[in-house]
């Protein structure tokens, strides 16, 4: 199918959403009664029964670690109809990805299914903070850090800030907020740095205390989703089958996966080779498959070969496992071994085919996924489940003017145009004397004239248009008030466009907003 990429949606509150949330259900529940008695096999076991047996440990393993948070959950099937997932980075990130838990959530809620998001604590980060306009001395972004990333780790092996950089976060971004006309954003800011500090005792690391911090700031919506953080997910049974089902067929998974890759990027002009990821490497002997190596440390991509009978798998040219090239072995030194967590498309592959019946993306994800209908199609020779896509827009509410980029380009052509044609302009200005006035009619009518006369077949045009010019000159001599009020309000216009650039980033943290702001719009 071919159709336009989806379009950041502009107004405040408009929410994108693709194909329309009207039919996610009934792509949820055809997926659902497509997949439940699937035969192809994955490791030997065919998809109807591993996804029965993935969704009951998911679901268990994501209500367990939800449940630690004190939030009140209901009533949760361990044997859900209908599975609901989608993900995203322990962020604070903004209300355009917040959104995808509130359809989540109401999603579920509206089937009787149950929804889970993917917590990636599994991804590298740089910073973990709050963004936000202020005012002071000008308009400008500034920033406040809650955490900054040490080289190779990730959110799951971050530990939690120490008290001490909580504060010191809390009052920095309160700084900022207090420059605002908006005192609602510093409200909300201040019950989230409370969660923090209660939090910080409990969580086991970074991702951790973020994802527990933003169910119970979301808590006032009453959302009943779980939470499953993928460095979790990476050591259950269904995941290391699926895992050791790649590795018994990596050369071949390998193959696939860049060829489709190669596709997409001639289809979409994508000079890049590292986007929407870079190709795995395939060698004579070692295979790189599409999994990271987790440690305290660091995160390495891996790769592995065929010894005799073994698989041998190496991260960083430093030896990992040797191990009978079985499933069987491959899930019992995996299950107790290293982690190796799914990068990108694996996570998605496995999500939306093992564990889900519908996946709800971000804008950016839904690009990237494209790949991944054609790694499932080729690789599992199986059609692959929807995805829908998700996003909106909110912009904080202090009330500054907007000044548009049309608005800026108006004046500069009011300026090009009394350069070049200030009689064009006569019209639309006011003379302080009639003297003024009579001149600056003569003057036009004198140069409509000599445009008459320049383009006779026997004109002097050199001459002609010498005089032309300095009509022009005079013209403009003539209107030099209104130049300079122009390049005045030019100026005053291009530091305001500037100034609304800050104002209407749509990317500031959930942070400063109500949850009840973002639920309402997508019920």
């Amino acid at each position: 199918m071919v159709h336009s990429r989806p379009v950041l949606p502009h107004g405040h509150g408009e929410l994108l959403a693709r194909p329309p949330v009207a039919q996610w259900l009934e792509l949820a529940e055809e997926t659902s009664a497509r997949l439940r008695d699937e035969t192809v096999e994955i490791a030997g076991v065919a998809l109807g029964r591993l996804r029965r047996d993935a969704r009951r440990q998911i679901v268990a393993e994501a209500l367990a670690y939800t449940d630690s948070f004190g939030l009140d959950l209901g009533e949760v099937d361990l044997n859900p109809e209908l599975l609901l997932i989608t993900g995203h980075q322990p962020e604070i990130f903004h209300p355009g990805v917040w959104v995808k838990y509130f359809l989540l959530d109401a999603l579920a809620s509206d089937s009787g299914g149950v929804g889970i998001d993917l917590v990636v604590d599994t991804d590298t980060f740089d910073a973990v903070g709050l963004t936000a306009p202020c005012m002071s001395p000008e308009v400008r972004r500034c920033s406040a850090h809650l955490s900054v990333a040490e080289e190779g780790k990730v959110f799951a092996t971050t530990p939690v800030p120490t008290a001490a950089a909580i504060e010191e976060f809390c009052e920095a971004g309160a700084t900022m907020l207090s420059s605002l006309t908006a005192p609602a954003l510093a409200r909300h800011f201040k019950l989230f740095c409370g969660h923090l500090r209660d939090q910080r005792p409990t969580a086991r690391n970074l991702a951790d205390l973020l994802t527990r911090v933003r169910r119970l700031y979301e808590s006032e919506a009453g959302t009943h989703y779980l939470e499953m953080p993928v460095s979790r997910m990476a050591q259950t049974e269904a995941y290391l089958r699926f895992v050791a089902h790649l590795m018994l067929d990596a050369r071949r998974f390998a193959e696939i996966h860049n060829a489709v890759l190669g596709r997409y990027r001639a289809a979409n002009k994508t000079r890049s080779s590292a986007q929407p990821f870079p190709d795995l490497l395939i060698g004579d002997e070692w295979i790189e498959v599409p999994l990271w190596n987790i440690t305290d440390s660091s995160r390495e991509p891996v790769e592995m070969r065929r010894a005799g009978e073994n698989i041998e798998l190496r991260s960083a040219d430093v030896s990992l496992i040797t191990v009978p090239a079985s499933c069987d072995a491959l899930m019992s030194v995996l299950s107790s071994g290293p982690l190796l967590a799914p990068r990108a498309l694996t996570l998605t592959v496995f999500a939306r085919l093992v564990l889900g019946d519908l996946f709800i993306h971000g804008v950016g994800g839904g690009r990237y996924d494209a790949v991944s209908d054609e790694v499932i199609r080729e690789f599992f020779d199986i059609e692959p489940p929807p995805y829908v896509v998700a996003s909106m827009t909110m912009y904080l509410p202090l009330g500054a003017h907007i000044v548009t980029d049309q608005e800026v380009a108006d004046v500069r052509s009011q300026l090009h145009r009394l350069e070049h044609n200030p009689d064009d302009l006569l019209g639309e200005v006011d003379f302080d004397s009639s003297v003024e006035r009579e001149r600056a009619t003569l003057l036009a009518g004198e140069k409509a004239r000599l445009v008459d006369a320049i383009q006779s077949a026997d004109a002097d045009k050199k001459s002609i248009g010498l005089a032309i010019r300095e009509v022009n000159a005079e013209l403009a001599e003539l209107l030099s008030p209104l130049a300079q009020e122009l390049r005045s309000l030019l100026s005053q216009l291009e530091g305001q466009l500037a100034a609304t650039e800050v104002l209407t980033d749509r990317t500031y943290p959930y942070c400063l907003w109500s949850p009840l702001e973002v639920q309402d719009k997508v019920r």
